[in-house]
């Protein structure tokens, strides 16, 4: 990981703190944000979630509509990730079930893409399902992900690979087309969506599962 990426995941983790204590405004929720072991609250009403235009797997539109009425957890990723996706991706295969022993509510797990080149919504679809059946992932324009990503604090670069060189561009430079290698660093936050649609806690690496479900449970008896 990056100097760069590292340097963002404290900015991240200090805005976290910051919307808690001072943008909230609220003792309960500074309660509950004290009773966490391995999330933080992240929600804010005067900041809501962007206009989402995105599309799934099953090439269907998709909009912060369907996001509303119902828990779900949102992780930014690409598929030919060596480590961070599967592995994120994994803990939440983990957390279902953990989730199912506690006999509460599973949150959809949502997979969003930041590499719409490569990852078309049939490859997104065999991804995530070998993962779990009922996994989603979305894609959509390059520069509509970019914007969307903003308020989650996500952040990515892209790492070209010309076969003997490497060269890192940002996320909003086009990878030219001679290069046929590349990979992303990125953050690996998952973000919980309230039933309201709104981004209400980040659950930061490394995951623990276990505390994971914890503070699920917490915030849906807060909730």
């Amino acid at each position: 990981m990056s100097v760069k990426i590292k340097f963002l995941l404290l900015i991240v983790f200090a805005a976290s703190l910051i919307s808690a204590f001072f943008l909230l405004g609220n003792k309960d929720y500074l309660k509950l944000e004290r009773s966490l072991k391995a999330s933080f609250v992240l929600f804010d009403e005067n900041k809501p979630l962007p206009k989402l235009e995105l599309t799934d797997f099953n090439n269907r539109p998709f909009s912060n509509n369907d996001l509303k009425g119902h828990w779900s957890i949102v992780f930014f990723g690409f598929t030919f990730c060596p480590d961070v996706c599967p592995t994120g991706l994994m803990d939440m295969v983990k957390l279902k079930k953990i989730l199912q022993t506690k006999k509460l509510q599973n949150p959809e797990i949502i997979f969003i893409t930041l590499d719409p080149n490569r990852d078309t919504p049939e490859v997104l679809k065999d991804y995530v399902t070998f993962f779990d059946k009922d996994f989603k992932a979305l894609t959509g324009p390059k520069e509509h992900i970019n914007q969307i990503i903003k308020p989650f604090g996500t952040f990515y670069e892209v790492v070209l690979n010309d076969g003997e060189n490497q060269k890192t561009i940002s996320a909003d430079d086009p990878i030219p087309n001679d290069i046929k290698t590349y990979t992303l660093n990125h953050t690996a936050w998952m973000y919980l969506i309230s039933p309201d649609g709104e981004i209400f806690a980040g659950l930061p690496t490394p995951h623990n599962p276990s505390l994971m479900a914890e503070d699920i449970e917490k915030i849906f008896a807060f909730y």
